[in-house]
């Protein structure tokens, strides 16, 4: 798998990133910590606003779905506290879906991959860094990081895996969504083999950031 990414690409947001991955392209732009609208406002964290906007035509609930588990991995991450009554906004447009509308891993991996990026490119305070993987359970049992278009429509199942990543090595389990028919031990081997694939996207990541977390961020790749 290539993965091409890209941080500082747009110019009136805090923050931005690029991502390429196989098939798959997305940008997404961070704004904040911004005032927030009173009905936002919380009293001892930031509130986030996160909108995904499909590849063509208007977004559906297809999208609004992928807003919430966008929204499920950053406020895990994302060091609110440091933020009160305070806004981030994430805006991701995909580019290049990659997959049909009856799946949403590819896209779902690569937007938080760049909004892991775009982050990082805003100066957010963050817990700690976080990498996602696609993947794909053909019918034969075997296991595709990153499937393709023509692979996700032939396997039973498909899944979105994001693990934190600390000194480079993937250690906590944070987000995990399955598509399909699959078995327990399956979920468990690729939970495995997600450890090992998320670890490796974010080494790519490294070299794109490294001087930048050096610099601004107490905690470590």
């Amino acid at each position: 798998m290539t993965l091409e990414a890209q941080t500082t690409i747009l110019h009136r947001v805090d923050g931005s990133a690029s991502l390429h991955s196989g098939e798959t392209k997305t940008i997404v732009s961070v704004a904040g910590p911004i005032e927030p609208k009173v009905r936002q406002e919380l009293p001892t964290t930031s509130a986030l606003e996160v909108t995904i906007r499909a590849d063509v035509g208007i977004s559906n609930t297809r999208e609004k779905l992928m807003e919430d588990k966008l929204r499920t991995v950053l406020t895990q991450t994302i060091l609110g506290l440091m933020y009160p009554r305070q806004l981030i906004q994430i805006t991701a447009q995909i580019l290049e879906a990659g997959e049909d509308t009856s799946y949403t891993c590819k896209e779902m991996a690569t937007v938080i991959n760049a909004a892991y990026l775009a982050l990082v490119d805003a100066n957010v305070g963050l817990n700690a860094s976080f990498a996602a993987e696609s993947f794909a359970i053909m019918e034969n049992g075997e296991i595709l990081a990153n499937p393709s278009r023509e692979e996700l429509k032939l396997s039973k199942s498909s899944h979105i895996v994001v693990f934190q990543i600390k000194n480079g090595v993937a250690t906590e389990l944070l987000f995990i969504d399955s598509i399909g028919s699959f078995t327990e031990k399956e979920v468990y081997t690729l939970i495995d083999l997600a450890e090992k694939k998320t670890t490796e996207v974010h080494q790519t990541f490294k070299k794109t950031i490294q001087s930048k977390i050096e610099k601004d961020f107490v905690w470590q790749l």
